[in-house]
């Protein structure tokens, strides 16, 4: 686990599909009340769980879309007071957590920002914003894989749209049926300051991370380069 900035850590594995190397990262944010909370949980292991517990208790797991609560059962057995909140919708009627939703009942919103990304009902995934690092961070909405992989991987993230560059990946684009509502959540992501994108396959954005952001979903959307009451607003979608 390697700090990245004040009170944020990731944790990076190895993640294969498909033959191809994904990677997989959790994030993990110290609160200013002492508590951790787990972003996209990884496989577990002793020596990770030995470093996360000499920074605090963890409190809050979250699996932040349909896609990356795989290790979520894992972490809540080896951290039984903690909670879970989660996107999907399967975890909450098995019982096994609170809508991802309800976490900004319980996490002040001066500290961290959820976003949810509309437009994509299958993903159904939230950005989370840590405002004291200006950290953006996205699941599966972009990827960012970089060219040191191995020749398949290249070949199938270049079939996929998504080799050495950041941005969606032709798999995402297929599963976004509402481009006006995708380019509003992109929007209001892009009403925060933040300068760090953590993605959970790739490559970490740690310079230009807005301009990255708007020009790599501009395909869905464009956005106005002047602010209007403190706000991005969308000019046109679709």
């Amino acid at each position: 686990m390697r700090k990245i900035d004040t009170n944020i850590w990731v944790h990076e594995t190895e993640f294969k599909l498909f033959g191809a190397e994904f990677g997989n990262r959790m994030t993990v944010l110290l609160l200013k009340n002492g508590t951790l909370l787990l972003h996209s949980p990884v496989k577990i292991e002793e020596e990770l769980v030995k470093e996360i517990i000499k920074i605090g208790d963890v409190l809050y797991i979250v699996t932040p879309n349909n896609f990356h609560g795989l290790f979520a059962e894992d972490w809540m057995s080896q951290f039984p007071e903690a909670v879970h909140y989660s996107a999907k919708v399967g975890d909450l009627e098995k019982g096994n957590g609170r809508a991802l939703s309800e976490l900004i009942s319980v996490v002040s919103e001066e500290e961290v920002r959820l976003i949810k990304i509309e437009g994509a009902p299958k993903v159904n995934e939230y950005a989370i914003l840590h405002r004291e690092s200006g950290t953006l961070i996205l699941t599966d909405m972009a990827f960012n894989i970089g060219s040191d992989v191995s020749m398949w991987t290249r070949i199938f993230f270049k079939l996929n749209g998504a080799f050495n560059s950041f941005g969606p990946t032709r798999l995402m684009k297929s599963m976004i049926t509402n481009p006006e509502a995708l380019c509003i959540s992109m929007s209001e992501m892009l009403t925060y300051d933040f300068h760090r994108i953590i993605v959970s396959h790739g490559r970490i954005i740690d310079y230009d991370a807005m301009k990255n952001l708007r020009e790599s979903f501009s395909q869905f959307h464009s956005i106005k380069s002047s602010r209007s009451a403190g706000r991005f607003f969308p000019s046109r979608c679709g």
